[in-house]
């Protein structure tokens, strides 16, 4: 299952999580199967500091690890997307 994962956070904590965010990176790398799939880059909101990034995984588990690396800084959202083509399949 692909995800759009919302991200925002406060601006005062910009530099906490930076250093979370390059640990978590590392601790992907190690072990990419024990972790959702980042299928794009990370896009941020020019107004702010939030942003989206697109995931992949059929294991809940994955966006609990992520939502949890980042507490209590980051909030997180994700919402399952699917691609228009297969929605418009089963319409017809």
């Amino acid at each position: 299952m692909k995800y759009i994962m919302f991200w925002e956070y406060d601006p005062a904590d910009h530099n906490v999580v930076m250093d979370k965010l390059k640990e978590f990176r590392g601790i992907v790398k190690s072990s990419p199967d024990e972790h959702a799939k980042f299928i794009s880059k990370n896009y941020t909101m020019v107004d702010g500091p939030e942003g989206f990034q697109l995931v992949e995984t059929e294991d809940p588990e994955h966006l609990v690890k992520i939502t949890r690396h980042y507490l209590p800084e980051v909030s997180f959202r994700f919402v399952p997307i699917v691609e228009l083509e297969k929605v418009d399949q089963k319409v017809k």
